[in-house]
């Protein structure tokens, strides 16, 4: 039976062939965990597959995936099963994009650099309407950064009573109620400014290993800022903490430290030991400099005594 729901798109239920699915264009998730998805495969196998994955026909009897890979993956690397509960939806590439992002924003389980991307991702598809947004740049980060960063500059120029040209005001015109709207009606609503200002960043001003490793580790915005400084301190450093999953931390007064995973480390914490590592790197330079200093001192004393 097909239904129509209040999406405006026409699905129907059925089990669907694992092997016959392919996997989402829009899936944005680079780390999974596999103890997660062994506990999840054990779930299912227990408890049956709570909420059905999305996919939508494709050619010669194969589907493609909109939403659920986890539970994709959990179902065929850790159990026997074949065949899976899923929701088929009658859906365009547009439409497949909008459902894909918004599952993603809806998941509890999503780091703050994937949530961040699927954020990018819904704006782009909103957006995406107006042939002019798709001239600015060639990615959705690329577009979505630098029409937030005008439309920002015009409003702080306009606040200070600055001149603002036709154009630019034109393009605030035409663009800034949009993009408010969208912002308040994303699964969570946010502001335009705070996100251009607080978490865009993390994905134009931050390295993309940093990126990386904080998605695996599952970090906050703070906490993956501070593991930034630490890999600009020292990026040998950096790779130990984040293959190991901890800060070498000595405290005798709290030995439960040392078991700390990375994500249990505040902000604060990931920072100190980031600054402290710069101090420390700083003496040995200049105990290094001091030292070569003395053995110039010393050569040269030599040749004169010569």
């Amino acid at each position: 039976m097909t239904i129509t729901d209040h999406k405006n798109y026409s699905f129907s239920f059925s089990m669907v062939d694992i092997k016959k699915i392919d996997p989402s264009p829009y899936q944005h998730r680079k780390y999974f965990d596999e103890d997660s998805l062994r506990e999840l495969g054990a779930s299912i196998l227990c408890d049956g597959l709570i909420e059905p994955i999305i996919v939508r026909p494709q050619k010669k009897g194969q589907f493609q995936l909109i939403a659920g890979e986890r539970r994709l993956r959990a179902v065929k690397d850790y159990t026997d099963m074949t065949m899976i509960q899923a929701k088929i939806a009658d859906v365009d590439d547009l439409q497949a994009r909008r459902i894909s992002v918004t599952e993603n924003l809806l998941r509890q389980d999503l780091s703050a650099i994937e949530s961040i991307e699927a954020t990018i991702e819904i704006i782009d598809v909103e957006m995406g309407k107006e042939p002019e947004y798709l001239t600015v740049g060639k990615t959705p980060l690329e577009r979505v950064y630098k029409l937030l960063s005008k439309l920002h500059s015009i409003r702080v120029s306009k606040n200070r009573g600055s001149h603002v040209s036709k154009e630019a005001e034109a393009l605030l015109h035409k663009f800034v109620q949009q993009v408010e709207s969208i912002f308040k009606n994303l699964p969570k609503p946010l502001k335009w400014r705070s996100f251009l200002t607080h978490d865009l960043i993390l994905l134009t001003d931050i390295p993309s290993n940093v990126q990386k490793a904080s998605v695996k580790h599952d970090l906050n915005k703070a906490q993956t800022k501070a593991l930034a400084k630490l890999e600009q301190v020292s990026g040998k450093v950096f790779h130990e903490v984040t293959q190991k999953g901890c800060i070498p931390v000595k405290d005798q007064n709290n030995p439960l430290l040392a078991t700390l995973a990375l994500n249990e480390f505040s902000a604060r914490e990931i920072q100190a030991f980031a600054e402290d590592l710069e101090k420390t790197i700083r003496k040995n330079d200049q105990k290094k400099d001091t030292l070569q200093q003395e053995f110039s001192t010393q050569i040269k004393v030599a040749f004169r005594h010569n």
